[in-house]
């Protein structure tokens, strides 16, 4: 984006460089960004171009679900933490805003509003282990509200990390 901003291009003028226009790196970017998120592994997925009369046919499936429960504030999710991480995201912006995303470390953080209660941050870590991944849960109320207890949150995202989408 920088090498190619019309700002910057200005500048080079002098070079023989033809400008690209941002938008269609922006473009490319949420098309870039999408297939991540809906990719299991979160990695941008190998496919062939599709003019290519030769190319397999791909239909999309759903994944497969994943073996979780819960024990009180930890979930415990049997794939590793690349995989748990997308499928967790995925299942928390089913409950509310997601607030904070850093798969390099671990981290989510969804926004979740009880009925009739508080907002609350769930702040979600993952840690990978041999045979899977934990996920230690901690909730807050962001209002000047007690904070309600934190199981129907888990039991949710346990019952949608089951569900095949």
């Amino acid at each position: 984006m920088r090498e190619h901003h019309p700002d910057l291009a200005a500048l080079r003028a002098s070079e023989a460089t033809t400008s690209i226009d941002p938008s269609l790196l922006t473009q490319a970017y949420s098309v870039v960004l999408a297939s991540i998120q809906t990719s299991p592994e979160g990695l941008v997925p190998q496919s062939t171009h599709p003019a290519d009369p030769h190319a397999p046919s791909m239909s999309p499936s759903a994944p497969p679900p994943l073996v979780s429960a819960h024990d009180g504030d930890t979930i415990w999710i049997e794939a590793p933490p690349d995989e748990a991480y997308q499928r967790l995201l995925n299942a928390a912006s089913t409950l509310g805003g997601i607030g904070h995303v850093d798969r390099h470390l671990g981290l989510l953080e969804v926004i979740v509003r009880f009925e009739g209660g508080p907002s609350c941050s769930v702040l979600m870590t993952l840690q990978g282990r041999a045979y899977g991944t934990d996920v230690f849960c901690e909730m807050e109320s962001i209002e000047a509200e007690p904070t309600p207890s934190i199981q129907p949150v888990l039991e949710s995202l346990v019952e949608h990390l089951a569900s095949p989408y």
